[in-house]
């Protein structure tokens, strides 16, 4: 089930939109309504949807603005505008910040179906690694983690990396696993050393600087409090 943020001042257009995506398209729950850019991108400050869509022509914020402001902190959360026939020039400023596609009113439910169904496929195309049950950006954070566990792993790290905003990031990560990212960290650096300490012969100073301790006393130390044992204890079987 995808979360999807709708963002019209017409009620009778959300309604619309909304009855669609839940009864006749299905997959899509409508979690979040907004009048306004304003309103939305006080959801977003709070929530991070799967989908947006979003009328352009809007009083207190337009379209245009809260694509841009949105787009700034959630660059990878697809965005479908809806316009009117007179709006296109602000629908190609909207193409130019990213959004997926566009519709015209009155929505068509074909071509509703249609434009979720390609970023669907994109989606699957571009992340072939993506674990079952886990969004695009979960999976692609531990891939990072799990691929740069020797390194020191900041949140700027994993933000350079994935062209991610730290703070998306940070309160994505704790919305959908419930655990913060730096005890994940924590946790697979653990894992890893355990690995390490039965599969090979390599000194515990070796194993350290590997899970990305440059201190061995230290890694001991984190080690002990997570497993309860220290790490010689723990290759000895003890």
């Amino acid at each position: 089930m995808k979360n999807v943020l709708l963002v019209d001042d017409e009620k009778v257009i959300r309604k619309g939109i909304k009855k669609l995506l839940e009864d006749v398209i299905t997959g899509y729950k409508v979690m979040w309504e907004a009048s306004n850019g304003y309103e939305a991108l006080e959801i977003a400050n709070i929530e991070v949807p799967d989908l947006v869509i979003t009328d352009i022509r809007m009083p207190v914020m337009n379209g245009i603005d809260f694509i841009s402001y949105f787009k700034k902190r959630h660059p990878l959360v697809s965005v479908i505008v809806i316009s009117g026939h007179d709006d296109f020039s602000y629908v190609r400023e909207a193409l130019k910040l990213g959004v997926k596609d566009y519709l015209l009113k009155p929505i068509s439910r074909s071509e509703l179906a249609s434009i979720l169904q390609n970023i669907d496929k994109e989606h699957a195309n571009n992340n072939d690694f993506i674990n079952p049950g886990e969004s695009v950006n979960i999976s692609k954070i531990k891939d990072v983690i799990k691929k740069n566990l020797e390194k020191e792993i900041t949140l700027n790290f994993i933000s350079n990396t994935l062209n991610l905003h730290p703070n998306y990031i940070s309160q994505l990560f704790k919305q959908q696993t419930n655990i913060k990212l730096s005890d994940y960290i924590m946790q697979q650096r653990i894992d890893k050393s355990k690995e390490l300490l039965t599969q090979t012969q390599l000194k515990i100073y070796d194993i350290a600087h590997l899970v990305g301790y440059v201190n061995s006393k230290h890694f001991s130390v984190v080690f002990k409090k997570v497993v309860g044992k220290t790490p010689y204890q723990y290759r000895q079987g003890i």
